[in-house]
């Protein structure tokens, strides 16, 4: 998910106008080299301190590709996870996986809901020993909107974002929003130092000297393609709560190996391993957690796209194809079919999900629907897919390659195609991003239980399929701006059903999250829709 076109969006709108007027702090490029300097230094210090009073370990969560610092530009779940270890926002995830205070002491919310004022903690600094101060907000909230990477628009409910002084920020939004908190504990959402930014350029948060951090640990090695080491802060105000004074991050991107160094106790934590691996997993370190996701097939409407993508008719025809069904059973993975953008678990202050309000995208009748593919398909001029082009279905590893290429053979079987073939590529985040491919794996974990979080990934320049529709931009920013929640949930059933006509991706199945880790001799884990702290780890 990248790219998002502000000027296309009414709530973003609003939030540029205000944070390009915002001011921020500079240290001057001098201070800033001396800096870098003390962040090295320091971080020597640090790991010498904190050694031996607590635990070291070693996690596999990523690979090199996916593994961007840059709270502007981090949008994996491993970057966006191994940034929480790095950096902390005005809240956090505590020991229980519950969104907390984190560099805010106290905030003040007026009665209307659209003023918060944050009065910072005394104890915060950056790695080089400065002092956090509100002016860093500041500046990484406008560090976010220049960098239009993925969360580019995550802050879009903030109207204007002001440090009265070095310890007091004040965010005045543009709608009351109840789950602020969760997007100021994003990742996105974190303080940002204008002086080290500037100072390093594009290489900013590259290597350990091009950043500094002012979360529990502090990035002490990066051997690239290989390994990151993390190391915890003496300094950090609540480091006694940290348990892991070391973690060693192993950059992966073969399943088979990530599953391998933990069968071998080389790692304790692993992101993912071969469907064909679960039985040998199962009670052996095999978890399951609540993820709201969602699994499709995503096509390519951009320039670099096939032509044969840009007919609705087309894409809707290969999205009735697929057997989901099967692909559950492949997968074994206790998903449920998706038949709706949107993952169940979006209640209302009545309790109803939202699911259940809206229109699916089709029948659960199957072969109905292939009879409507196969219908559709020969009245775009693909007769039993007489004709149709060679596509590139692109795949980030074995896991997704399984399931594209079932999806291939329900294509090939249903409507005749016989031209597309499943590539991985390991560079897939970038050529997805990129808009290098026709079809490809897309997934999506939301970042905080909200529909506003799903539903806005197909927004306007928001997305890798490159789709862009002024009716669901409007549809959506109306939604994300009504007070009344019946009135605002008939905008997003609105966004669901533009959608549904327009399937910019085929959504297969809403999927829980599994993963790899040493449960029998430890403990703490904190996992947070689909991202992983690793912190407060403690050996049974």
């Amino acid at each position: 998910m990248k790219r998002k076109a502000i000027s296309m969006l009414m709530a973003v709108s609003l939030a540029a106008a205000a944070l390009t007027a915002c001011g921020s702090s500079s240290s001057g490029s001098a201070d800033t080299t001396a800096a870098t300097t003390a962040a090295s230094t320091d971080s020597t210090a640090s790991a010498d301190a904190a050694s031996g009073s607590g635990l070291s370990v070693s996690v596999v969560d990523g690979s090199e590709d996916s593994m961007n610092l840059d709270t502007a530009q981090a949008g994996t779940l491993a970057g966006l996870s191994a940034c929480r270890h790095l950096y902390e926002g005005l809240y956090k995830l505590d020991k229980d996986g519950n969104v907390v205070p984190g560099q805010a002491k106290d905030v003040q919310v007026s009665d209307d809901g659209l003023t918060y004022t944050f009065t910072l903690r005394d104890d915060i600094t950056w790695s080089d020993g400065k002092p956090v101060t509100a002016a860093d907000f500041v500046y990484g909230f406008q560090h976010l909107k220049d960098g239009m990477g993925d969360y580019s628009t995550l802050l879009s409910m903030v109207s204007n974002a002001e440090a009265k002084d070095d310890k007091t920020l004040v965010l005045t939004l543009a709608y009351p929003c109840a789950y602020l908190p969760s997007v100021l504990a994003f990742p996105s959402a974190y303080p940002v130092r204008q002086d080290v930014v500037e100072a390093a350029g594009d290489a900013y948060a590259t290597d350990p000297d091009k950043a500094v951090y002012n979360g529990p640990y502090e990035l002490t090695d990066w051997t690239h393609q290989q390994s990151m080491t993390l190391t915890k802060r003496s300094d950090y105000y609540d480091a006694d709560s940290i348990t892991v004074d070391q973690i060693t991050w192993d950059l992966m991107s073969d399943a088979s190996t990530k599953a391998n160094s933990f069968s071998s106790g080389d790692v304790i934590f692993a992101d993912s391993y071969p469907d064909e691996y679960k039985s040998q997993f199962t009670d052996n370190g095999l978890q399951f957690e609540d993820g709201y996701m969602t699994y499709c097939v995503m096509f390519n409407l951009g320039d670099n796209g096939n032509e044969v993508l840009k007919d609705a008719n087309v894409r809707k025809a290969l999205s009735l194809a697929i057997d989901r069904n099967r692909v559950i059973e492949l997968r074994d993975m206790d998903d449920v079919v998706a038949n709706t953008y949107t993952p169940s678990g979006m209640k209302n202050s009545a309790g109803e999900d939202f699911n259940t309000t809206i229109d699916p995208w089709f029948s659960d009748d199957y072969d109905a629907n292939c009879e409507e593919a196969k219908k559709l398909l020969a009245d775009a001029g693909y007769p039993d897919g007489q004709g149709f082009p060679a596509l590139t279905y692109l795949v980030s590893n074995n896991n997704t390659q399984t399931v594209a290429e079932a999806i291939v053979d329900d294509w090939k079987s249903v409507l005749g195609i016989d031209s597309i073939t499943v590539q991985q590529e390991e560079n897939f985040f970038s050529a997805r991003e990129d808009g290098n491919y026709d079809l490809s794996y897309y997934g999506w974990y939301m970042d905080y239980p909200d529909i506003s979080n799903i539903l806005n990934t197909m927004t306007t320049g928001q997305n890798d399929a490159k789709y862009s529709s002024d009716d669901y931009d409007a549809a959506f920013n109306a939604a994300v701006a009504e007070p009344d929640e019946t009135k605002q949930w008939e905008d997003y059933a609105k966004c669901e059903e533009i959608l549904s006509n327009d399937v910019p991706v085929a959504p297969i199945l809403h999927a829980q999250n599994s993963f790899l880790f040493d449960d029998k001799d430890y403990d703490g884990l904190v996992y947070y829709c689909g991202e992983n702290f690793f912190g407060y780890l403690t050996k049974k």
